[in-house]
């Protein structure tokens, strides 16, 4: 049996997550308190108390804690796992994908984002901005309507999630402007998100350098199994990683086609992270694949029984 692994992106994290895990389950446990001791912050009261709730959405601490649980969860399941054939990760998750690989050292990986998700945080504060999910509109449509949108001020296409999912971002003024135009051509449908900044656009531009300096001294890897780029659509090259990682600050997330590459390669695929939202994606993008999750014990306990059924 062949699986591929997805890793939850930042916007998944929620109170509570992965908390009968760390109480019951002592390779998980282990994970997360040793993510604390390299980050240097109280994960489970992050995660566990709701009084921290407002700090655990923030890009500064979400994206720690979510690669954190991530790889608790695949060093949980690692042992019962079948041939791994590729990894993807949304965005942050892609810094997952990386560590459960082999690709980099699980300490360098962690102090990489805390720094990613301070410098996000800083870009986002410096300037207002949105992002817009659009569903059923031509990728083309949305594309003109962007360029359109330019005069207003800076806006992009930030995330090809399904086929029927794009999501734009960028100035406040120039994404209303976009939607605006969308909504004249009868577009209906779309969603403003709850994020703190515009990411994949070109306002992350003054993260890019303090975050390039600390990827190229990181210590890069082969990996175990490689890990897909949802900024290139290639897997992921240890010579090139810091290239590639610093231009996915302002490039487009397409999640789409990287999933399309596991299309005849794998018999399932099992999201590792808080909630399912890469299993919902993938699973409107590539049929005839089961889809699991793993972020609490029953969900846990559902995924390894199944495979052992296969």
């Amino acid at each position: 049996m062949k699986i591929g692994l997805l890793f939850s992106g930042q916007g998944s994290q929620k109170t509570g997550m992965g908390m009968d895990l760390y109480q019951q389950n002592q390779t998980y446990k282990a994970a997360i308190d040793q993510a604390s001791q390299t980050l240097e912050l109280d994960l489970p009261k992050l995660y566990f108390d709701a009084g921290h709730a407002e700090q655990l959405s923030e890009t500064r601490y979400a994206q720690a804690a979510i690669v954190a649980m991530s790889w608790a969860l695949y060093k949980t399941v690692q042992p019962q796992l079948p041939a791994v054939v590729a990894g993807i990760g949304l965005s942050l998750g892609e810094y997952s994908a990386l560590a459960a690989s082999g690709c980099v050292d699980i300490d360098d990986a962690l102090r990489l984002v805390k720094l990613r998700g301070e410098l996000m945080q800083q870009a986002s504060d410096a300037k207002p901005s949105k992002m817009v999910a659009i569903m059923n509109t031509p990728l083309s449509v949305i594309q003109a309507a962007c360029d359109a949108a330019t005069v207003k001020g800076i806006v992009a296409i930030a995330n090809i999630n399904t086929p029927k999912q794009v999501v734009i971002g960028g100035e406040t003024a120039a994404v209303d402007a976009a939607v605006t135009d969308l909504q004249s051509q009868g577009v209906r449908r779309m969603v403003p998100l709850n994020v703190s900044g515009a990411f994949h656009t070109p306002l992350m531009q003054p993260a890019q350098e303090s975050l390039q300096a600390a990827l190229a001294k990181v210590n890069w890897s082969q990996g175990t199994f490689p890990v897909i780029s949802t900024t290139t659509g290639a897997p992921f090259d240890p010579n090139e990683l810091t290239v590639t990682l610093t231009q996915q600050l302002v490039s487009t997330t397409r999640f789409t086609d990287a999933i399309q590459q596991l299309q005849g390669q794998v018999d399932a695929v099992i999201e590792l992270g808080p909630g399912k939202t890469l299993m919902g994606f993938a699973r409107k993008t590539v049929k005839g694949i089961d889809y699991y999750h793993i972020d609490d014990l029953a969900s846990l306990d559902k995924t390894l029984a199944a495979l052992r059924s296969e």
